[in-house]
């Protein structure tokens, strides 16, 4: 997870896919082992389903096996370690989970919250950097800090304010007393500056990831207060959900407005932004004002042009799918430059680069292209079971989970399911963005078996969750 993360920071990108490199192999040994000795696919929570979603991958791959095959199934290798490592770590009878999102949640907390403050104070200081891959740290008129890409340092800024919200909460596990506790002050400062970041990055999608998170963790709180009300004051307070929900988006996209209107003021009027390569230092130029919003006006970002592009090459290949690795090289069958963005790739590898990320910034719409119908029904399949399973799980629990990290991590993969809709996430991109979210359903898979032992909930055969839903709703 650490060297996904150091991926998308500058000057550590590249050694970052170097350690990579040499960690598949060790994730190769783990994903087989698990497989093999331990029969995860049997003893995953729906692991059937992900084996038959797999097996569908590597069918295509072997369709096109004249096309880019190992890099297909090194993208098949990687969903096996979602699965099988990080999704399938509820097969490992004795991980402290608990203790381990714990300790990944402080790190997160103190590394990024750090690389922030010095973004921000180079931005403050005139201090900025570019040459061919590194754009530092203002690019395309937002805020990037130490990141490579303004959505990545939006998402970073998610990920802290998702750490702060858990390691608030000290309900952990037995080994609570053995953790130690995070100051005030570093919970307080990773928020205010988190949620600065991202609104300076003017990441939609990182927003909507944001704004998900806040509002499906306000539900779960109304739904676990439920029965404290009769009829009347359950629709009351429903309502009175939805009205906040409203609230909390208007709220938050007039701070992000007014925030970038203010920064944007002081760092223009001080005239401190110019640009720097790494020979000489630029002088600013009347080009050089910041404003912290997207340079083109489209609200899609080019996206409707790039599932318009998807439609058209899934349209030839519906039945199958053409693998990750041949979307840039088949769209320049159908289009004359290719697929949308992928000349935005530049330098000695770009041609390398390219291939591993272009990408449809829609992951249900890229495991349709990729894996065809019979891959996407099967995913789904997959998907709505765990969906039903955690929800149960949760709605069960009633008040027992009220002071716990469950709801949180739940919120935060009901987000990432809507953040899905918009950005490269879930399975076809080696990153930092996906691992997480496998990470974390992963921990709730974990969470989710020990914690219906440790509070001595209903057994599955005995839960009518259709029903008590119809009764309490109507």
């Amino acid at each position: 997870m650490l060297c996904l993360f150091f991926t998308n920071v500058a000057f550590l990108q590249i050694p970052a896919y170097v350690a990579l490199a040499i960690i598949a192999i060790w994730g190769l040994y783990i994903t087989i082992r698990n497989i093999v000795k331990y029969k995860a696919y049997k003893k995953m929570e729906f692991g059937i389903w992900a084996a038959a979603f797999l097996a569908m991958n590597f069918i295509t791959a072997l369709v096109h096996i004249t096309d880019n095959f190992l890099i297909n199934m090194l993208f098949i290798l990687f969903m096996c370690i979602c699965f099988f490592v990080f999704y399938g770590a509820h097969t490992e009878p004795d991980t402290n989970i608990k203790h381990e999102i714990y300790e990944l949640a402080r790190i997160f907390l103190y590394m990024i919250t750090l690389m922030q403050v010095v973004g921000i104070f180079c931005l403050f200081m005139d201090i900025s950097y570019r040459n061919e891959w590194i754009k530092l740290i203002i690019y395309e008129n937002r805020y990037t800090g130490l990141f490579i890409n303004p959505n990545l340092s939006g998402f970073s800024s998610v990920v802290v304010v998702f750490s702060v919200h858990i390691l608030s909460i000290h309900n952990f596990d037995s080994k609570t007393s053995e953790m130690s506790k995070i100051s005030r002050i570093w919970l307080a400062s990773g928020l205010f500056i988190s949620i600065i970041t991202l609104f300076l990055s003017d990441s939609n999608a990182s927003l909507v990831l944001f704004l998900g998170y806040v509002i499906v963790f306000v539900i779960c709180k109304f739904l676990s207060s439920r029965e404290r009300f009769n009829r009347k004051q359950f629709v009351l307070k429903f309502i009175s959900t939805v009205l906040a929900g409203i609230v909390i988006i208007f709220c938050t996209f007039f701070m992000r407005t007014i925030c970038q209107i203010g920064v944007a003021a002081i760092i223009n009027n001080a005239n401190q932004i110019s640009v720097g390569d790494s020979d000489s230092i630029l002088p600013p130029t009347e080009n050089d004002e910041v404003t912290f919003e997207h340079e083109n006006e489209n609200v899609d970002s080019g996206r409707l042009t790039l599932w318009s592009q998807a439609l058209t090459i899934y349209s030839h290949y519906p039945v199958e799918g053409i693998g990750k690795g041949n979307i840039l090289l088949y769209s320049y069958d159908y289009f004359e430059e290719g697929m949308h963005f992928s000349n935005l790739y530049s330098g000695d590898f770009a041609s390398l680069f390219a291939v591993f990320t272009t990408d449809i910034h829609n992951a249900y719409l890229t495991i349709l292209l990729c894996s065809g119908v019979i891959g996407f029904l099967l995913f789904m399949a997959f998907a709505f079971r765990n969906g039903f399973y955690m929800t149960r799980f949760l709605y069960n629990a009633k008040d027992k989970l009220q002071n716990d990290i469950f709801p949180c991590m739940f919120s935060f993969v009901v987000a990432y399911l809507g953040f899905a809709l918009f950005e490269k996430a879930i399975l076809y991109d080696i990153s930092f963005m996906v691992i997480i979210f496998w990470m974390i359903l992963g921990q709730m898979a974990c969470y989710n078996i020990r914690e219906k032992e440790e509070h001595n909930l209903k057994d599955d055969n005995n839960i009518k969750f259709k029903e008590s839903i119809k009764k309490t709703l109507l």
